[in-house]
């Protein structure tokens, strides 16, 4: 580190790590390291209150990269065991003692996310301008603020979550009645085409019987004109014969899901 190199307002550090600088700490106190001049640059003392937050934000910000939330993971898993552990060694027949042990747990359970997951996160969420340091009470409304967002964006989106989810279950609704009805309609055109099928067959076979049994013994004149009458009870039977319009769905088939 060149001598006589010192960081020495805030406004100088904070650019310097706007510009790509980090903090780095020793027994001496901070220090910068500048990639353009690629030395160290000690941080004056009277900075050291701001030098250790950025510090701090600077270490959380590395690590979550770094490793994510696996930290966070195993310390969640150390005291998950912890409480198990004390659950198991406390006398059943001491209902006070297990109340107690239950508070415990939740109250170490809420300072534990207190500090883990919701402090860091506010504080990453600092601007420079929004740290005070002879003034902590405006540093923590400002993160009382940034609570205040995320919460109000937490319950707009649970709002817009509930209120697709209800559209949803609309829609299937509204879908499970058309299959209800679309079942009702297919069964009654099944039993009309069983009806029409079965119509079609007896009429016929009274038609050939009329034909073949009764026509030979009417008088010579009157078989002409039934014989006649036969070819043309023939044609319109051709027509009757064609297939009847198909139907909108097979049988056992659903309508067709939106997903």
């Amino acid at each position: 580190m060149a001598k006589g190199m010192v960081v020495g307002t805030e406004d100088e550090l904070i650019a310097r790590l706007r510009a790509g600088a980090r903090l780095a700490r020793d027994a001496r106190g901070f220090k910068v390291w500048d990639p353009r001049t690629n030395s160290w640059e000690r941080v004056s003392v009277e900075l050291r209150d701001l030098a250790a937050i950025l510090y701090a934000r600077q270490k959380y910000e590395r690590a979550r990269e770094r490793a994510g939330n696996l930290d966070e993971v195993v310390r969640e898993e150390d005291y998950s065991h912890m409480v198990s552990l004390i659950r198991q060694r406390v006398d059943p027949r001491a209902p006070i003692l297990q109340r107690w042990v239950e508070d415990v747990a939740w109250w170490h359970q809420v300072l534990n996310d207190t500090t883990t997951k919701i402090l860091p996160d506010l504080l990453s969420r600092l601007s420079v301008n929004e740290i005070d340091l002879e003034n902590p009470e405006k540093t923590a409304e400002a993160m009382v603020r940034h609570y205040v967002e995320l919460r109000t964006a937490a319950q707009g989106a649970q709002a817009l979550r509930q209120k697709y989810e209800e559209e949803l279950r609309a829609r299937d609704k509204k879908i499970r009645m058309l299959e209800e009805r679309l079942k009702l309609l297919q069964d009654a055109y099944n039993q009309l085409k069983d009806l029409y099928d079965s119509l079609a067959a007896r009429t016929k076979r009274t038609l050939e019987f009329f034909l073949r049994q009764i026509v030979p013994y009417l008088p010579s004149d009157a078989q002409d004109v039934y014989r006649v009458l036969a070819s043309r009870v023939q044609k319109i039977w051709e027509g009757a014969e064609e297939p009847p319009p198909a139907s909108p769905l097979r049988r056992g088939q659903r309508l067709p899901s939106h997903g």
